[in-house]
């Protein structure tokens, strides 16, 4: 049986097989001893068989100072992980569906705090909530995926995905609660195409991809690529191939497709503020609300950690990825591989523990836990 999207969690049992060496693309201030000893720690997840490949790199506000992979994009027949391989982001794509958000309020298309009827008339519960609240994840749009992309005559679309949450109503009235929503952001992929004029997938690569030389870097499924990463996920103790479904290929919460080198033109473009303002990432980094019961540490498409760091993780079945920013230290750490998020393979922890053990600066503390909801939930029979 196929499992749903972004709600993989593997068992995981079975032989550990061998690692590849790592394959370095390119390297740079870094020294040899935290070279070692974070390919060590990533290459301890393959050699274990916790995923089957995995890349990675960590780059600053000027260059990409390591970009390496290990295991295999591929089991059968095999076929090597490369820092070129290309993995599905998961919802990491998140973050580029916000920063376009942004940057259409940049160019004085949107406002934040509007109406979110002047731009998506046809979505019923609109007029009820705003661009901000949205993004933000305190809109109240049904935080369950089955809602919104359930085909409907065999179609996965915008207009099935609008139909399908004009049947429900909202999970809680808008501003009042927090809840963790693909469904949100899949709307505002909706939002982007209105606006602009152009598909979602157009809009990202010409305002985003293309000017950062994002090369590798696409909407899944949108390309023939022999380079992308099988996904898997474990099954009886194997791994089995986990394809993506149509919803991930259609909907903005999470159909982009990258490579850990290209995460890092993206991050450099970040701290450098080359395509958002230095008051757009502001806005979009900052936490809505300090107190009550709509607060957690979800921004617009990122968590924000008392201690600074930034990040995002990234889950499909089949995938698992983070992107971690340490604006104090002025480092970025990428992490891809092709297994989803389990008990013992955490993307946003090992980033952590990667950025620790390479003593990137003083260390970082646990991530906080991450809050689905703060709506009161409804009781169990007993």
């Amino acid at each position: 049986m196929m499992l749903t999207r972004r709600r993989f969690t593997a068992l995981l049992a079975g032989a550990p097989f061998a690692s590849a060496a790592f394959a370095h693309a390119a390297s740079g201030a870094i020294s040899e001893r935290q070279r070692a000893a974070v390919e060590r720690l990533l290459r301890v997840l393959v050699d274990s068989g916790t995923v089957p490949g995995v890349s990675f790199s960590i780059g600053n506000a000027s260059t990409t100072l390591i970009e390496a992979a290990a295991g295999l994009r591929a089991l059968s027949p095999a076929e090597p992980m490369q820092p070129a391989t290309r993995c599905a982001l998961a919802s990491v794509s998140k973050q580029f569906a916000a920063a376009a958000i942004f940057l259409l309020q940049q160019r004085g298309l949107v406002s934040l705090d509007a109406p979110f009827s002047h731009y998506l008339p046809d979505y019923k519960d609109g007029r009820d909530m705003t661009l901000a609240q949205l993004l933000t994840m305190r809109a109240g749009v049904p935080a369950d995926d089955e809602i919104c992309e359930a085909p409907i005559d065999g179609r996965i679309d915008d207009a099935t995905l609008i139909a399908n949450l004009n049947r429900h109503k909202l999970d809680f009235a808008p501003g009042s609660y927090f809840s963790y929503t693909n469904c949100g952001y899949n709307v505002a992929g909706v939002v982007i195409e209105r606006i602009s004029g152009k598909r979602y997938g157009q809009f990202i690569a010409e305002n985003f991809f293309e000017p950062l030389g994002m090369r590798g870097s696409y909407v899944l499924g949108a390309r023939n690529d022999s380079n992308f990463a099988q996904g898997y996920a474990r099954e009886n103790g194997r791994w089995q191939g986990a394809p993506p479904t149509p919803a991930d290929r259609a909907f903005a919460s999470g159909n982009l497709v990258s490579t850990a080198g290209d995460m890092q033109r993206w991050d450099r473009s970040l701290f450098n503020a080359t395509i958002l303002s230095r008051a757009s990432l502001h806005n979009m980094f900052e936490i809505p609300t300090r107190s009550g019961s709509a607060h957690t540490h979800y921004a617009s498409g990122w968590f924000v950690e008392p201690s600074g760091a930034i990040w995002h993780g990234g889950t499909l079945a089949g995938y698992g990825t983070m992107n971690l920013l340490v604006p104090a230290t002025g480092y970025a750490i990428v992490l891809l591989s092709n297994a989803g998020p389990s008990d013992k393979w955490k993307p946003a922890d090992v980033a952590r523990e990667l950025y620790n053990t390479a003593e990137l600066g003083p260390p970082l503390p646990l991530l906080l836990p991450r809050t689905r909801s703060t709506a009161p939930q409804p009781r169990k029979a007993p």
